[in-house]
């Protein structure tokens, strides 16, 4: 067996190598592991693994060292779900303990794997939900596994003036961005910082591996959406939009042309992202769809503990989200500036 430790990004030919030889999505590509290094300055460390030439997986890592939890591997931070390419799990199993003990040589804290396709039977760290759209069907089929209340709500926006344009220009980033802002305070969150975007930018809508979904009502941009697109499967990964105008229901608009975009534009399957199961109302939005629900679940393997842990039952990002709607939103930015890469 021969291992290799590979940057993506500086490997010739790596969205093509990996089409070849397994089933990638976007977050598999050297742009979406660009992104991430550019913007963090985290380490890949993609683990190759082959044997007589022959491709057996690829295991995507990114290395991170930080001054708050040390030194740790995800796979991917910022990324909602990662699986390994493979040829067989008996494979991956094995790989697996060659990648724990290549983290204790690096005295890693921890190395997290954001996958369900998981060959040991442990307990998951964290455990959250996600919805695929069949996108080979066609677009009246669609239509009859929306809900009721759903297609009231996009039949409200067309019949109020709403429209949706498909954009790759700096100006719809920014107009994102803007609302995308004032999304993360009305949650108490911090947002990203614009860095990262504009790499998103760059590496992702520039190279024709996504997309800028705008929803305009009197020529004002009042909701927007980030999806990618890579291998024939498209996944909805941001989106942002003015509590002002929610009652015109742009968001379901934006979300069924997007899905109809994607289909006319030779994609078979929309992942709709990751969902917290105590958020009850992103889970009710995103089954409206009447897509096919499963879990999607992130082991991770505690170095000094040599052995994989669940999450705190604390949960943390809800105590900050109700101390973030308190502070100030340039605060909120400042944080998000300087504190993700130490939580990614």
């Amino acid at each position: 067996m021969e291992i290799k430790i590979i940057d993506p990004s500086r490997y010739y030919k790596w969205n093509t190598f990996i089409i070849n030889n397994f089933d990638p999505d976007v977050f598999h590509s050297s742009e979406w592991c660009l992104v991430l290094k550019s913007t963090y300055n985290f380490l890949p460390n993609y683990f190759l693994f082959s044997k007589d030439d022959q491709p057996l997986a690829v295991i995507p890592l990114m290395e991170i060292q930080g001054f708050i939890i040390g030194s740790r591997a995800v796979g991917l931070p910022f990324t909602d779900y990662c699986n390994p390419l493979k040829v067989n799990n008996l494979e991956i199993l094995s790989l697996r303990k060659d990648i724990i003990n290549y983290g204790q040589n690096k005295k890693w804290n921890y190395v997290e794997f954001r996958t369900s396709l998981f060959a040991e039977c442990q307990p998951p760290y964290e455990t959250y939900y996600t919805h695929d759209i069949d996108l080979t069907i066609s677009s009246n089929k669609l239509w009859t596994r929306l809900k009721s209340n759903n297609k009231r709500n996009i039949k409200k926006a067309i019949k109020l003036g709403l429209r949706i344009q498909f954009e790759k220009s700096t100006r719809a980033l920014e107009d994102f961005y803007r609302l995308q802002v004032i999304t993360r305070k009305r949650h108490g969150l911090p947002p990203q910082p614009f860095k990262f975007f504009k790499n998103v930018f760059e590496n992702i809508i520039l190279k024709k591996l996504g997309i800028i979904a705008c929803t305009y009502y009197k020529n004002k941009m009042i909701a927007a959406s980030i999806f990618f697109n890579f291998n024939h499967k498209a996944v909805f990964k941001y989106g942002a939009s003015d509590h002002l105008f929610h009652q015109l229901r742009p968001n379901n608009l934006i979300m069924w042309e997007a899905i109809n975009w994607h289909r006319e534009n030779g994609c078979q399957l929309l992942n709709l992202g990751r969902t917290h199961k105590e958020d009850k109302g992103l889970l009710e939005y995103k089954r409206s769809w009447g897509g096919n629900e499963s879990e999607l679940r992130y082991f991770r393997f505690l170095f000094n503990k040599n052995r994989y842990i669940r999450s705190p039952l604390i949960n943390y990002n809800l105590i900050f989200s109700s101390i973030g709607k308190c502070l100030p939103l340039p605060l909120l930015k400042l944080i998000g500036k300087h504190c993700y890469r130490q939580f990614a």
